[in-house]
């Protein structure tokens, strides 16, 4: 059963990433039409998507940029304006440029609450993307506000108990961890797990993700023995979606680089390092790897403790 659910996983990624493969390829035997007319802003956007929601956003980047440059010029509704501003802040708080992100999503906040209401469930998955930005910015309060705000509007739409509130927890599970409160970001984790359990199921590449960040919660505390096997579960799922060498794969490795040193393996520690800075490397995304080598530094300093300790 695990291996046809993940099988299943992949296989919608697969498909996505085709698509963009095969309509790339059509553009090309279609140049000349394309010299006469640019594309919409919505098709530049959605293939945008596509390579975001494989975690390509170099590849994303430009697409996405297109997209927003030809909204602003063009006759666009301000619903897909909106939604290219904030595509974009979004691609920008991964790449780590959070001043251009917030920007960019409080100006898309804005024009989405004039659309559709400020307690529209849109509005709410945007105050995720804004609160995920204070959060790396530091902006603790802010990030708390902003998460609570998202939250008093879906749960005025649903349950508290149902499945959409799932992201919601993890939001203020990640901002609880950012802050050092790891019994609350535990009990938020462990929330969000109850909600998607039944209805995604312990195979499930979210699920997996969800357990990936519990498991690296445990790690910080010290608590590897009960890490270990949510961890183990989570690279399994990971490395048969993605593919055992993908990037997205890297903060598993990490964390399992801890688990390895905290039992004295220091050659599979420093192997899944390795690993892990090759496979962010291949992307060419330079901030991304010079994030990831400072996570190595504190992993590699950790095991100098242990070595002073022993």
């Amino acid at each position: 059963m695990l291996m046809i659910m993940i099988q299943k996983s992949r296989n919608l990624v697969f498909a996505a990433v085709l698509s963009i493969i095969l309509l790339n390829s059509s553009f090309a035997g279609e140049k000349t039409a394309l010299e006469r007319k640019t594309l919409a802003p919505k098709t530049l956007r959605s293939m945008a998507r596509v390579y975001m929601a494989y975690g390509d956003y170099a590849k994303a980047q430009p697409l996405a940029e297109q997209a927003l440059a030809s909204a602003k010029t063009k006759a666009t509704p301000d619903s897909e304006l909106c939604l290219c501003m904030i595509d974009l802040a979004y691609l920008y708080f991964n790449q780590n440029r959070l001043d251009e992100a917030e920007q960019l999503c409080i100006t898309g906040l804005n024009l989405q609450e004039k659309i559709y209401t400020k307690d529209h469930p849109y509005v709410a998955y945007t105050l995720r993307t804004l609160g995920a930005i204070y959060r790396d910015q530091g902006k603790f309060a802010q990030a708390r506000a902003t998460i609570n705000k998202a939250i008093t509007i879906m749960l005025a739409c649903h349950p508290a108990d149902e499945p959409v509130m799932a992201p919601f927890k993890i939001d203020m599970a990640e901002l609880a961890v950012a802050e050092g409160d790891f019994e609350k970001a535990e009990n938020y984790y462990l929330q969000a797990l109850d909600l998607i359990g039944s209805s995604y199921g312990k195979d499930h590449l979210y699920t997996a993700n969800v357990l990936g960040g519990l498991a690296e919660l445990y790690t910080t505390q010290g608590r590897f023995t009960e890490a270990e096997p949510l961890i183990n579960h989570a690279r399994a799922v990971q490395e048969i979606v993605y593919g055992s060498e993908h990037y997205l794969v890297a903060p598993a490795w990490l964390t399992t680089a801890k688990i390895c040193q905290a039992k004295g393996d220091y050659l599979e520690a420093e192997r899944l390092l390795h690993r892990a800075a090759a496979a962010v490397e291949k992307t060419g995304d330079m901030t991304a790897s010079a994030k990831l080598q400072q996570r190595i530094g504190q992993i590699r300093g950790q095991k100098q403790i242990a070595y002073k300790q022993s």
